[in-house]
């Protein structure tokens, strides 16, 4: 075998294996081989390449990260004239999977002198040939991958020609490199010198081809079982064969010390010998070994930067995987992704000296024991020169005295924690752990399956894995939908199992004789507790389920299901309140979180006091099998409860509305000021058009304007004019996603000098725009579109009810008025369009409170008007959102972003078609079009709310509208239901939507208006870019109504009113009314024990019947009795129902 280390690309990997290597057939080995001598280049750019420690293999490597793969690489040779003149046809690369995108391409020259370019991704999903280059897909498993390519074969397969050489071979982001070479043929194990061989832990057994790890399995991690190289062979046609070789024992990992010079020296030591006095137990400098315990049971409590110096064994590593993988995520994030590491992980089972043999019939415990021992011994001795000790740390007693049978230096976490300073905070947090971790008599939940016995039974179709969602009108019921479309129900604390709202659980069906059904019962935690305060105070004693309403008798029986084990906890931190306890200066109290679906959360602290009264924020920490409720810490204080900043704080907080300072990046990347519009060549010039802007009152953020002397257009803020990929504003909003609306405040997606300045289409002033025109008939038919980037001056900045005056007074007859009429006939045609299409019409209730400017207080509320210029301004907007959808789709037919509405399943508007049967009508959901004729017909003179409120109650029915690329779906699914428009997007809103600014720069590369970025093609991408905008969409509108909500609560300060309501539907123990003054849907709770009949659609109390969609009377007032949930009490005035209403005179607001 003859080894030939090329100069070439010299500096691709580092240290001792940072040669690009050619292997041949000869025993004798060469240190340098100059021939083809070049340099290498490195390109970087928004990335790094550098020369790293991998936690995993112990040695130097070559990491390549970076957010746009097509910027950040390593090439050769740098000459583009020069070659590498590689004839051999094998090339083996010995590369880590970062779990990003990943490419690289190489190079070759066939017999027929023609360069081909093979080019392999993990982003690909199918290989493509083209003339000069094929793209070829390419799977890797987690960790470190060898993977080998057979050129030879590919330019067979591809092109028919015999391969000559390599070219020139160049690598890009995302990926670590140990070692790439070529080779004749491919060698096996034994006959690779030892610097080829990569000696690396993995998981016992293999995947086959094709198989791909799921989105829930943990980060990869070493094994004890089998150890080796695991190497993917790459066919041209995607075949992948495994293998799995020996185990190595190696002397070269390092002891993680940063000055040790006895261990190899390798870069990413996390251990420093500074540490004296950190706990007065160890009075000398030391490293804390942890055992599994301490990681199982404390996990949170390492993340406080009082730890320093933790060593994990490898083997330790594996048991806290195995048996907590909440506790190793919470480990792996604090080991290998904080930015600040203290942690080192010790690879013992690889090491020569720590190895521990497997020994037949020996428990785990003793094999924990002895392998801590022995690693505790190895640092001991290894460290005698810098006289520092290692200590082993455990997190129960028993662990403590077990292991100190063998080893001196052992402790339990919390006599180390006892012996530092200022250690009040990790005292509070110790004690909440231990409390709940002591030994109890009572099991109250079942246990979770097994790992492996679920992932079995979710394959076999046994169990299904799907999302936990709690029900809003009973804490105690909540259903998982199913993949293929059917819902099943759980009911009770047992069937629940441990399992939060958002969770994702794997369920079993229950057999058919357990199905149940939901019992139309109103139960809310605090209206509960309020009810029997005995039920927090006394939580020891009662539970939840203890304190349910009497059961029902069914008559609906529907799939039933119980929980079974978590696949993924989504647990986050929650923002509440300290709940009031029996028990005076108790430390252990219940936390009651702000979002309804959660459970209350016992914690331990020494601050109750202190806290009361204030929103905190709480973390769950577990749930064990003998506590009725989650176990969690307190993390901080927000501020006082009721003040306003606090509350809207909480409102961003539990939302996820990202609502920080813009950082100095993103402010770096605004232009200079002063600034000029440029009048660049490729946009056309329309400032001679008459242009103006509708919005609503107060609005600063105009995106969108119009010209209406035929043609007719549109023209939209050029915001990717400013907003260019790859830099720090445009992650930024691709993170943000939407401007969020909340009553008093705007929490903008961009800067404000964007956002209200340079991108709003202000009049008077010069402004860069993307501009839709469009031929119309005087019917409004589309003769023809063009787009274009533009340079406008809007000639008017109107409200809807400046425009709608304007449109009114005959008396004007101003180009921006005929323009604003001319538009408004066009809309009404287009509009009826649509409608006769079958677009629904539906309805939502949008007040607008009016804000006091200094106290931020509202003033009085207002509903939104509706004018005939609100509808003109959605017509043509939606018509420029389609008309640019069906552009960019047959431009980028695999990688646009649209937005899709689907096709509500008939069983979703069961509520509705039953409500409607109930009136006396008959509602056609068989389309949109039947749908829409039978809204229109649901009209009664008597009630002129009924139609409306059919409309509400159908938008309920609804699915929600998403975004999605467009190459992941079938192109019939692509329709957006609610609009009767077969292809949809947004286009029109790029200010505060990042959809909008995606569309753009689609739009401009279609028009050859902007170059086509890497990013947009990439369907994943796109795809994972449509998934955070949704869940942004959906969290926005969420904190709007929620800011609404907060708002009349404060503006029922000191009031009490009277309304007319609307019933929306009849419970067992109440019924909802929806009150149109102030838009929102409440509750009147009747007392429990209280005699009256109960059917789906009325409830009969004292000869006095209550239907569905009838008209009462409520009085709203504000209920403080529940501090934590401040809400608006309603009560029912009429129909009076001795003991069920109230009575009631009116007088003036209380001061």
């Amino acid at each position: 075998m003859n080894i030939l280390l090329n100069e070439t690309v010299k500096a691709l990997i580092a240290s001792n294996c940072n040669q690009l290597c050619l292997i041949r057939k000869s025993e004798h080995i060469i240190n340098q081989h100059s021939r083809h001598g070049h340099e290498l280049i490195t390109d970087v750019r928004n990335g790094h390449i550098k020369r790293i420690n991998d936690e995993d293999i112990q040695s130097l490597i070559i990491e390549i990260l970076g957010t746009n793969v097509s910027t950040t690489y390593i090439s050769c040779p740098l000459d583009p004239k020069k070659t590498l003149g590689i004839k051999l046809p094998y090339l083996v690369m010995i590369v880590k999977n970062m779990k990003k995108y990943f490419t690289f391409e190489v190079q070759i020259l066939d017999d027929k002198g023609v360069k081909r370019r093979f080019r392999a991704s993990n982003f690909q999903s199918n290989t493509r040939v083209k003339p000069f280059i094929c793209t070829m897909p390419m799977r890797l498993d987690e960790g470190w991958n060898q993977i080998q390519f057979n050129l030879a074969d590919f330019t067979k397969r591809a092109y028919g020609t015999a391969f000559v050489e390599t070219l020139r071979i160049q690598i890009h982001a995302n990926c670590r490199i140990r070692r790439i070479y070529f080779a004749d043929r491919l060698y096996s194990e034994d006959e690779l010198p030892a610097e080829f061989k990569l000696y690396l832990p993995i998981k016992s057994g293999t995947q086959g081809a094709g198989s791909s790890p799921t989105s829930d399995e943990e980060p990869a991690v070493a094994t004890a079982s089998q150890r080796g190289v695991l190497q993917r062979f790459y066919n041209y046609d995607r075949r992948q064969e495994a293998q799995v070789h020996e185990q190595y024992l190696r002397n070269d990992i390092g002891c993680g010390l940063e000055s040790c010079r006895s261990c190899q020296p390798t870069e990413g030591h996390f251990l420093t010998d500074l540490t004296v006095q950190i706990s007065s137990v160890v009075p000398i400098k030391h490293a804390v070994i942890l055992d599994s315990s301490a990681i199982i049971r404390f996990y949170h409590l390492f993340d406080n930067l009082k730890f320093t110096n933790l060593i994990i064994t490898q083997t330790v590593w594996e048991d806290v995987k195995k048996s907590s993988p909440t506790s190793y995520k919470s480990m792996y994030t604090l080991c290998y992704e904080s930015p600040d590491r203290r942690t080192y992980v010790f690879m013992d089972d690889l090491h020569s000296e720590t190895h521990l043999n497997h020994v037949t019939g020996e428990s785990e415990e003793d094999r924990l024991t002895k392998s801590l021992v022995m690693c505790a011994k190895f640092y001991e001795n290894h460290w005698k020169q810098f006289s520092i000790i290692p200590i082993i740390i455990c997190g129960t007693v028993v662990s403590k005295d077990r292991l100190k049978k063998e080893f001196e230096n052992v402790f339990t976490l919390q006599e180390y924690i006892e012996g530092m300073k200022d250690n009040a905070d990790l005292l509070n947090k110790l004690a909440a752990y231990s409390a709940e971790s002591e030994d109890r008599t009572r099991i109250l939940f079942p246990e979770y399956l097994a790992h492996d016995i679920i992932q079995n039974g979710i394959r076999s179709g046994k169990f299904k894995k799907a999302t936990f969602q709690v029900s809003r009108e009973n804490y105690m019921e909540a259903h998982v939908h199913i993949d293929e479309g059917s819902t099943w129900f759980i009911q009770g604390r047992i069937n629940m199992n441990r399992a939060v709202n958002g969770d994702t659980v794997a369920v079993e069906l229950l057999p058919e004789s357990e199905w149940t059904c939901p019992q139309k019962v109103i139960r809310l935690r605090d209206v509960e507790e309020i009810e029997m305060k005995d039920a927090v105070d006394k939580e020891d004693d009662k539970d939840e389920e203890e304190i349910e309403p009497k059961r029902l008798r069914m008559e609906e029986k529907i799939p039933s299901a119980r929980v079974v084990g978590i696949v993924k906890r989504n647990w986050r931190q929650y923002c509440g309140m300290i709940l009031q306890s029996a028990v005076k200066d108790s430390t252990r109290v219940l936390f009651a979180a702000a979002e309804r679906l959660i459970p209350r959360i016992r914690i331990e602290t020494r601050q109750t006091e202190r806290l009361r009264g204030k929103r905190i924020i709480v973390a769950i920490d577990s749930w064990p099998r003998d506590s009725r409720y989650p176990i969690g810490h307190y993390v901080r204080s927000i501020g006082v409860a009721g003040d306003r900043e606090t509350e809207n704080e909480v409102l961003l907080l539990e939302h996820d509305v990202p609502h920080g300072p813009f950082s100095d990046a993103v402010y770096a990347c605004l232009p200079e000021i002063p600034w000029c519009a440029p009048n660049e060549n490729h946009r056309k010039d329309l400032r001679s058009l008459t242009i103006c802007s509708v919005d609503p009152p107060g609005c600063t953020d105009i995106d969108d304007a119009f010209h209406s002397l035929f043609p007719v257009g549109v023209h939209i803020a050029d915001v990717s004019h400013f907003v260019r990929p790859g830099t720090a504003i445009d992650a930024e909003a691709a993170h943000r996603g939407t401007t969020v609306y909340l009553c008093d405040k705007r929490i903008d997606m961009l800067p404000e000098l964007l956002s209200s300045d340079l991108c709003s289409l202000r009049k008077n002033v010069d402004r860069l725009a993307f501009s839709v025109i469009w031929v119309l008939t005087s019917d409004a038919d589309i003769i023809d579109i063009k787009f274009y980037k533009s340079l406008i001056r809007s000639s008017a900045a109107l409200t809807y009810e400046e425009a709608q005056n304007k449109i009114d007074d005959l008396s004007l007859s101003d180009s921006v008025t005929m323009g604003l009429r001319t538009l408004l006939a066009l809309s009404k045609k287009l509009k009826a369009k649509r409608h006769a299409n079958g677009a629904l019409a539906l309805a939502s209730s949008e007040i607008r409170f009016n804000i006091d400017s200094e106290t931020k207080d509202p003033i009085n509320v207002e509903e939104k008007k509706v004018l005939a210029t609100n509808s003109m301004v959605e017509e043509f907007m939606l018509l420029a959102n389609i008309s640019v959808a069906e552009r960019i789709t047959v431009d980028f037919p695999d990688c646009a972003l649209l937005r899709r509405h689907p096709i509500p399943p008939e069983e979703n508007y069961k509520p509705v078609i039953d409500m409607a049967k109930a009136k006396g009508f008959k509602m056609n959901v068989e389309s949109g079009k039947a749908l829409s004729e039978s809204l229109d017909k649901a009209m009664d003179p008597s009630n002129t709310m009924l139609n409306t409120l059919f409309r509400m109650l159908t938008t309920r029915c609804m699915t929600q509208a998403v975004y999605f690329c467009s190459g992941s779906l079938p192109i019939e699914q692509y329709v957006h239901f609610g609009l009767a428009a077969p292809i949809y997007t947004h286009f029109t809103s790029p200010i505060r939507r990042y959809a909008d600014i995606m569309v753009h720069r689609l739009l401009s590369a279609s028009i050859c208006a902007d170059s086509t970025f890497p990013e947009m093609l990439k369907g994943d991408l796109v795809t994972k870019i449509a998934n955070n905008l949704n869940y942004r969409h959906k969290q926005a509108q969420y904190a709007g109504r929620a800011s609404v909500l907060l708002n009349t609560l404060f503006y029922f300060k000191g009031r009490t009113e009277l309304h007319d309501g609307f019933v929306m539907g009849i419970r067992k123990n109440g019924i909802q009314v929806f009150v149109p003054a102030y838009g929102f849907e409440s509750i009147v709770v009747f007392p429990s024990g209280s005699n009256y009949q109960v059917t789906d659609d009325s409830l009969v109390a004292e000869g006095v019947e209550i239907r569905n969609f009838q008209r009462v009377t409520v009085k709203l007032s504000l209920d403080k009795t529940d501090v934590q949930h401040t809400r608006l009490d309603m009560k029912l005035i009429s129909p009076k129902i001795p003991g069920f209403s109230v009575d009631y005179i009116l007088s003036a607001p209380e001061e």
